[in-house]
């Protein structure tokens, strides 16, 4: 028994140590700021562009995002966002419990551009083909070195968009008229990196 339990300690530690080698905390040449010093919500995800990562190594999606919203609720800070059940990544988001979002400075559009545009099912490795590195955070969540900002949230509340409770005309049209169906994520910012 005692020698199953060397083992097994022994296995772990080598484990532990070739999880530390992959994961590449974002820490060298970035700044942990606080969720309070975050850009305007419309400029990040209307004007800026950012993408929306889910999942762990081996397991991961990434898609651009550009619905969503960053505040207090509940007492705590936020981040909604708000996905297309049409996506890989909506599945991922039913199976983790974490996301990042990471904004990038403009000369990375067409990248993002491409991992909003393909889609994991039929390109594997659309997120190297879009010119992004994946790195991890110290949580094991997937960001990307080429971004300028880094949302780690951690998914508090989720729910269907729901047409029937909507208010607006336009949207309800645009709801209908496309058959779209969305569920929208609320994330505890429990981690914001700049550089």
């Amino acid at each position: 028994m005692r020698i199953f339990k060397q083992i097994v300690i022994a296995v772990c530690a080598a484990l532990a140590f070739a999880a530390s080698i992959h994961a590449q905390s974002p820490a060298e040449g970035w700044t942990k700021v606080d969720p309070t010093e975050l850009k305007n919500a419309v400029e990040l995800f209307a004007n800026d562009k950012a993408a929306l990562a889910v999942g762990k190594e081996g397991d991961l999606n990434a898609t651009t995002m550009s619905w969503g919203s960053i505040g207090e609720l509940w007492g705590k800070p936020i981040v909604t966002v708000v996905v297309d059940h049409s996506r890989y990544t909506y599945s991922l988001m039913g199976l983790y419990d974490y996301f990042t979002i990471t904004a990038f400075p403009k000369k990375m559009n067409g990248a993002l551009d491409y991992i909003g545009s393909h889609s994991r099912k039929t390109d594997k490795n659309k997120i190297q083909n879009a010119g992004l590195t994946t790195m991890f955070t110290e949580l094991g969540n997937p960001t990307f070195k080429e971004g300028n900002l880094i949302i780690e949230c951690r998914t508090i509340y989720e729910a269907p968009i729901d047409v029937d409770n909507m208010l607006d005309d336009d949207i309800i049209k645009m709801y209908q008229d496309n058959k779209l169906k969305h569920t929208m994520f609320v994330g505890e910012i429990v981690n914001v990196w700049k550089r």
